[in-house]
């Protein structure tokens, strides 16, 4: 049994502690009282956004029929992804980060433990920072002549695994092709034209 989805809409990391696997219902948590954040002073002191908070809104949203990658692949766009975060894996101990992998990485969790799903991530884990990889979808531009900027207008596509804290965003590329050899490798496929 999954929580109730009204404690996932209406509740708060501030005041409901949703890393107790048991609480599943509101009337629990009625019955519980408001259980406070342990950081609750620090964060109302500092200027430090909250990766608990940010899970929550994001379980919110998979719970309303989105999916967890979708809503990470969301929250990359937030204009303040680049600060720093509040975060907790167990709701007393509390560190701050500062990347965007490792903020994609820690919302991600929190949805997660919201959400009762295991912890393991949807996503490859940086081998430099620890945070989170995405996949870029990329298109080549194909030219077919090197000493001119003009092309067919064809593109190839491909996907690209990067972090987004420690990699550039992928970018496409500029492809030289000779169209002979696009030709000759087609008439390897398809074998050669029988004359009529």
């Amino acid at each position: 049994m999954g929580r109730e989805a009204r404690l996932i809409i209406e509740g708060s990391p501030c005041n409901v502690n949703y890393f107790d696997r048991n609480l599943l219902t509101v009337k629990q948590a009625v019955e519980q009282g408001l259980v406070y954040c342990q950081n609750r002073r620090a964060c109302e002191e500092s200027k430090t956004f909250c990766t608990l908070k940010y899970g929550l809104e994001v379980a919110k949203y998979v719970i309303k029929g989105s999916t967890l990658k979708k809503e990470i692949y969301e929250f990359l766009d937030v204009p303040f992804i680049d600060e720093k975060f509040w975060d907790s894996e167990n709701g007393w101990e509390f560190l701050q980060i500062k990347g965007k992998a490792l903020a994609l990485r820690a919302v991600e969790r929190f949805a997660n433990t919201v959400l009762l799903n295991d912890n393991k991530s949807a996503f490859p884990i940086c081998e430099k920072c620890s945070g989170i990889e995405l996949e870029e979808r990329v298109l080549d531009s194909i030219h077919e002549d090197p000493e001119s900027l003009s092309g067919s207008g064809k593109t190839r596509e491909r996907f690209e695994q990067y972090c987004p804290t420690c990699d550039p965003k992928p970018r496409g590329k500029i492809i030289n092709e000779d169209p002979a050899k696009e030709i000759a490798e087609e008439m390897k496929i398809f074998g050669p034209r029988e004359k009529e």
